[in-house]
């Protein structure tokens, strides 16, 4: 499995590295016009073959040669040919594009034996030389083979019968071209003529009366019956030519690109056709035809040299390129031709957007009239509904300003502002304070505030709490005596990075005496309470043990047929709950002592491995036989300073409550020093029954007890805390019912 493994993985690399070499290499590509440079197609074939290939994904250098085949003799045309091919195999080409007939003819004439070498790829050839392509396995290629009987009824279903002129040569591939078109509308059963042209086209000439002809409604001719027409370029005056290209119900269907027949078109007062795609979209009187249009012919020709490029072959040595009946838009509208007619597999081409998308351009605008409307609607609402805003706000906010001033005047209540680093008040404050400016500086509203208040003030008055509002309270004598004032302000944003300082001074004398007054009735009632609290929980925890030992005195005393046995130990529950009453009155004065102060703490310095050390040994016989005591003491010792008695009361306390909880496992005792805090953790950990997070919050109080049946009085730990707080420390807890607990002494360490 891994061998397979590794195997896919050297493939996949391998086969990325070539693929990203393939995409990465730039190809040495020449393409080989037929005819004479800048002739007027030259640009659309290199540019729209440079955009396909792009497509392909095909990086390229291009080189473009011209051949100019209808200017020269046949062994000059070989010649060419031929120094082409030696001059592109030093360039290192990677592979060659030939355009149309001629070119395609003369490269695979000429012989030179380099070409076999090298990629080629021909397209638009509408009369192949099969046989002499077959002798050039390296050669590929796309052809445009004439359907002339479907351009022929494309022109009945358009222009209605019509007389279709051909202007032919008289040489053997003209004479093919002829004969092949004859057959094809043989089969069609269409009319085809050659001969005398002129005798054919008077008898069809319709006599009118020549001044009152207009020229918008030209029409010398009357054709019932559609005839393809053979007319020899080469050898027919030019007077003749004219004569049969001014009918009006007759056209010329080009069927090749020769010398004769460039400018063929010009003569005809009508529109022209075409079997070949010569001259569409650059020729303002071709009006279309049934032929692979150029656009087709140049996408697959880039096709066909990126599959060479990868070293493939296309399925077919000649591949008939697609065709379509294609229109040209700009020579319906010159010739007034409309598309309503028109047949669904007839593309009309090079539609300007704004006419192809009209129906789309002027629902845009529609629509972006009634957006532009709705906004402008929209925005006047919302100016007209933030105008009555402003004024509502407006009218509220002067009301406002009449309440508060009604509010301060008739109060203790003053506004001020700061201004250039002073303050401005309300004018009856300053006839509080007997001030007869305008403005009063920090400093001197400093000498009004009480001197323990002064440095709180500077502090933090005024330095730029722009975040937040400022509200802080001090003791002020602006009359009379010392009394409680609160300052509170607050920054304005003025939008332009600069603020304003508005607040208000108010006397709350008044509210601090009401706080006093409660502060005082909540201490007196909870002093009540814990002293009922207190009450109660003594009256049940001291009636426990008197019950037990009043009941089991009588018993002693009433029933003399105890034996010796029980009366033992009736004497020890007696003796038991009378040292349980005693501790509890202990507990109880040692706790009174610790509240009132009267516990006196001897506190002195002291090593805290000492202290634990000492705990340890001393309760290492008190743990039950079932638990391991262990000790975590750490080689760094510190010092700290406490009453060492009273310190091991707290963990001997803490290491008998664990030993009383747990049952299976250990009890840890040990110590953890903080450097960074400066204090010390003196713990103790079991794995006990643990505790519930709620009850955590209670095992402080007093008389509070874990097990209600358990032995104790339930005021160690309340005693344990008091005496930590006296020695400046904290106790922490932290426990999980089930997994046991952890009670953590933190001490401070003596520097």
């Amino acid at each position: 499995m891994k061998i397979l493994i590794r195997t896919f993985v050297l493939l996949s690399c391998f086969l990325g590295s070539t693929l990203y070499t393939c995409a990465a290499r730039r190809y040495k590509i020449a393409i080989i016009h037929s005819y004479e440079k800048n002739y007027y197609d030259a640009d659309r074939y290199r540019h729209i073959l440079e955009k396909e290939l792009k497509t392909n994904g095909v990086s390229f250098e291009m080189k473009e040669l011209f051949m100019n085949s209808d200017e020269l003799l046949y062994h000059d045309e070989m010649a060419r040919a031929s120094f082409f091919i030696d001059e592109l195999d030093k360039w290192g080409v990677d592979a060659i594009g030939i355009f149309n007939n001629q070119a395609t003819y003369s490269l695979l004439k000429c012989g030179n034996p380099r070409l076999r070498h090298i990629p080629v790829v021909f397209s638009g050839v509408y009369h192949p030389d099969i046989e002499l392509i077959r002798e050039y396995p390296n050669v590929t290629g796309y052809v445009d083979i004439p359907d002339y009987t479907s351009t022929i009824r494309m022109i009945e279903h358009i222009m209605g019968k019509s007389r279709i002129v051909v202007m032919s040569g008289s040489g053997m591939i003209d004479s093919q071209m002829w004969a092949n078109m004859e057959e094809q509308c043989h089969n069609a059963k269409i009319e085809t003529f050659e001969g005398d042209i002129l005798q054919h086209i008077f008898a069809h000439r319709v006599i009118k009366d020549a001044y009152k002809e207009k020229k918008e409604s030209f029409y010398n001719e009357k054709i019932d019956t559609t005839i393809v027409m053979r007319l020899m370029s080469e050898t027919m005056p030019l007077r003749t030519i004219q004569q049969v290209a001014r009918g009006s119900e007759t056209f010329l269907m080009l069927t090749s690109r020769t010398y004769n027949s460039q400018n063929a078109p010009d003569f005809f007062s009508n529109p022209s056709f075409a079997v070949i795609n010569e001259g569409f979209g650059t020729n303002n009187k071709m009006l279309g035809g049934y032929f692979t249009t150029l656009e087709t012919q140049l996408k697959d020709m880039a096709k066909g040299i990126s599959l060479r490029l990868q070293g493939k072959m296309p399925e077919q040595q000649i591949t008939q390129s697609r065709k379509q009946y294609v229109l040209n838009w700009n020579v319906m509208r010159r010739y007034n031709i409309s598309d309503r007619n028109l047949l669904p597999e007839y593309q009309v081409m090079y539609v300007p957007f704004s006419v192809r998308y009209w129906y789309y351009i002027l629902t845009g605008i529609i629509l972006g009239g009634v957006f532009i409307v709705l906004v402008i609607v929209f925005l006047t609402y919302g100016l007209i509904r933030e105008r009555k805003r402003k004024k509502e706000a407006l009218r509220n906010l002067l009301y406002e300003h009449k309440t508060l001033k009604l509010s301060i005047e008739g109060g203790t209540t003053f506004a001020w502002r700061k201004v250039k680093g002073n303050l401005s008040f309300d004018s009856h404050f300053y006839e509080l304070i007997a001030y007869p400016h305008t403005f009063i500086t920090l400093e001197q509203i400093l000498t009004f505030i009480h001197p323990d208040d002064q440095e709180r003030f500077r502090a933090g008055f005024l330095q730029d709490h722009k975040d937040s509002n400022y509200k802080e309270e001090y003791r002020c004598k602006f009359s009379g005596e010392y009394e409680w004032w609160e300052f509170r302000y607050s920054y304005i944003n003025n939008g332009d990075n600069s603020f304003v300082v508005t607040g208000l001074l108010q006397n709350i004398q008044e509210i601090k005496d009401r706080e006093a007054e409660l502060i005082q009735a909540r201490l007196l009632a909870e002093r009540a309470e814990l002293k009922q609290s207190f009450l109660n929980n003594m009256s049940h925890e001291i009636r426990t043990p008197l019950n037990a030992i009043v009941g089991f005195s009588n018993i002693l005393i009433k029933d003399p047929n105890l034996t010796d046995e029980e009366k033992q130990e009736f004497v020890d529950i007696i003796n038991l709950n009378n040292d349980l009453l005693l501790n509890l009155i202990n507990d109880i004065l040692e706790m009174s002592r610790i509240d009132s102060g009267a516990v006196s703490f001897v506190l002195t310095d002291t090593d805290v491995r000492t202290v634990v050390s000492v705990c340890y040994q001393t309760f290492s016989v008190q743990v039950k036989p079932s638990l391991k005591f262990l000790r975590d003491f750490p080689e760094e010792d510190v010092t700290i300073c406490v009453d060492t008695m009273r310190l091991q009361q707290v963990i001997t306390n803490f290491l008998t409550n664990a030993n009383k909880f747990t049952s299976t496992g250990y009890i840890k005792l040990g110590y953890r020093y903080f450097p960074d805090k400066n204090v010390v953790h003196i713990f103790v950990e079991d794995s006990g029954i643990g505790m519930p997070p709620d009850e955590l919050k209670m095992i402080f109080s007093r008389f509070y007890k874990h097990n209600e049946f358990a032995q104790g009085t339930g005021l160690g730990l309340s005693i344990c805390r008091g005496i930590i707080d006296r020695m400046n420390g904290e106790i922490e807890v932290e426990s999980e019912e089930g997994k046991g607990s952890c009670f953590t002494i933190v001490l401070p360490v003596v520097s």
